[in-house]
Formats: structure tokens, sequence, C-alpha cells
């Protein structure tokens, strides 16, 4: 008898709506298994008392009461923002851990937008000039230096990307203090060398969760000590690296760039000034905007599917 498996998978944005299309393939890629689609959060609510494995966006604490049978919750996203904790201890959730090469994509494109003077040369293009000394101090990114904050799953598969460039990679996470990755080559290093390595690196790509300790990581002092030119991204959450502290940065230090996907609030209102300033990217939280994104989980989740324990 086949197992079933429910998916509220409904989003704004395309890139990440579950449909009929991504039921299907998800059928073809697990068998034994029945897929069947709920379309609004009305569906969900009155299934739940029948759902025992669950793949969503969310799930509010107060419907676990409701969810008697429920034995594990799937979701898409790396981070733990919308599925709250079984207050009962009973159902666990997995998390999605197929993002890394989306968001090292995203943060080549802005790394390599910044390295290669591009704001300069657009605004050269708008003012119809032909200039071409403007690159000349570039130099490649496999001779540069980057500081990876925040290296899970994500930050491997960057550091993996960087490292394969040539570039000499150092990464921070609290639980590994030395020693290098064999997966990627990165360097660890622990908190009390981090001042040190922020001031040696050329790109500092955050990927550091939210959360009170994480409230503010990258605050002034910090984004003080980095080099002249160098660049900082954010593609973990925006309450690590507060917009006051960035524009501050970006006007009274040698800071040569930042490439946002997150922000503190998002949307980022209109009237905010990082919208503006010429060098800083602001990406929607779209870094994994991808039209591969469904096909990637799907993938992941038949897999997972398959080693459940019949």
């Amino acid at each position: 008898m086949n197992k079933i498996l429910h998916v509220y998978l409904a989003a704004d944005e395309v890139a990440f709506n579950f449909n009929s299309s991504q039921q299907h393939l998800l059928q073809t890629l697990s068998p034994g298994w029945t897929v069947i689609l709920l379309h609004n959060e009305a569906e969900l609510l009155r299934a739940l008392p029948d759902i025992e494995w669950l793949d969503t966006w969310v799930f509010n604490e107060d419907w676990y009461a409701k969810a008697t049978r429920l034995k594990l919750i799937f979701t898409p996203a790396a981070g733990r923002d919308w599925i709250m904790r079984d207050p009962r201890g009973q159902v666990s959730v997995t998390h999605g851990t197929f993002h890394g090469p989306m968001i090292a994509e995203t943060m080549l494109s802005l790394m390599l937008y910044f390295n290669r003077q591009m704001p300069t040369m657009l605004a050269l293009q708008r003012r119809h000039q032909w200039d071409r000394n403007q690159q000349q101090n570039t130099t490649l990114l496999g001779s540069q230096t980057a500081l990876i904050l925040g290296y899970g799953n994500i930050g491997k598969t960057c550091g993996r990307y960087l490292t394969q460039l040539g570039m000499r990679v150092f990464a921070y996470r609290r639980s590994v203090t030395a020693g290098i990755d064999p997966e990627s080559g990165a360097i660890y290093i622990d908190g009390d060398n981090l001042e040190a390595h922020l001031a040696r690196a050329d790109h500092i790509i955050l990927l550091l969760p939210g959360g009170t300790q994480t409230h503010g990581f990258m605050h002034r002092d910090y984004l003080t000590l980095m080099k002249p030119g160098a660049v900082v991204y954010n593609f973990g959450r925006g309450t690590t690296l507060l917009t006051d502290d960035l524009l501050w940065a970006l006007d009274n230090t040698g800071l040569g760039g930042a490439g946002i996907d997150v922000t503190e609030e998002e949307p980022l209102p209109a009237e905010t000034a990082l919208w503006d300033h010429p060098n800083v990217v602001v990406l929607p939280h779209s870094a994994c905007i991808y039209a591969d994104y469904l096909a990637l989980h799907c993938a992941e989740l038949s897999r997972c599917l398959a080693e459940l324990p019949n």
C-alpha cells in the first residue's frame, strides 16, 4: 500500500510555488508514494488530522495539536524561520540542503561584478565614454582571499567554488576552530583570529543564521577592519548586517562595495538609501530564485522518502 505525502508549498514567487507539474515529477521520482497537493491553508488545516508526512513552507505551533498522526515535516527551506517546533517534541523537521550551488553562483556573479569594476564601467557607458584604463588595477579572483562567516552546507559549497578558482578561503564556524575542510580546502579559523582575517580578506561572505546571537554581528567595528576596497556580501539573514552600519561604512571607511541579498526589513523600504548607493547591489532575497529550484527539491525529497523505514 502506498504511503501518502501531502504537499503544501504555495508561494507568491513562481519559482517556489509547487504546482501539478512538480507533483507529477515528485510522484514519478517516488514509487511507493502517493503525492497529494494542497492548494491553500484551508485545505491543509482540513487535512491535518490525516497527515503523516508533510512537505511545507510553514507550520504554526498550534497546528501540531490537530496533526495527531503527523510523523515528519519536510521543507525546502534551509533556514529555520517558518517551521515552528513541535511543543510535544514528537515531530522532527528535515530542511533542504540543495541550495549551495544556487547561492554560490549568485555569489560569484556579484564578486565578478565588483572585482571587474562594473559599477564604474556602467557609469562610463551611460556617459558614452571609452576608457580602457579603468580596469587596469583589477586582479584575478584566483589571487585573492575570501572569508566565509557561517560555514554550514551552503558555506562549504561556496568555499569549494572559490577554491576551485584558486582563491585562498578562510572559514568561520563556531563549532570548528582549526584545520582544513576536506571538501573545499577552506581553512578554519577561530574567534580569536577573526579580526585579523577580516583585515586581510578581499571578499567577506555572510551566511549566518538569524537570531539574538548573530544580530548585528557584522557591526561597525568589524566593517572598519576590512581592508580598503574589500567587498562584503550577505546571503544569510538581514539582521546580521544592519543597514545603518553598512551605509555608515560605505561612506566613512574604505569599503569597496556590498552585495546584499537579504535586509533587516523585507521588502526593503523604497526610501532606504541602499537602493541608490553607487557601490551597492540589492537583490530581493532572490539568490535561490532559479527555474531549477523545485526540481532540485523534488530530487532531494525523493531520496529522503526512499530512505524512510517501511
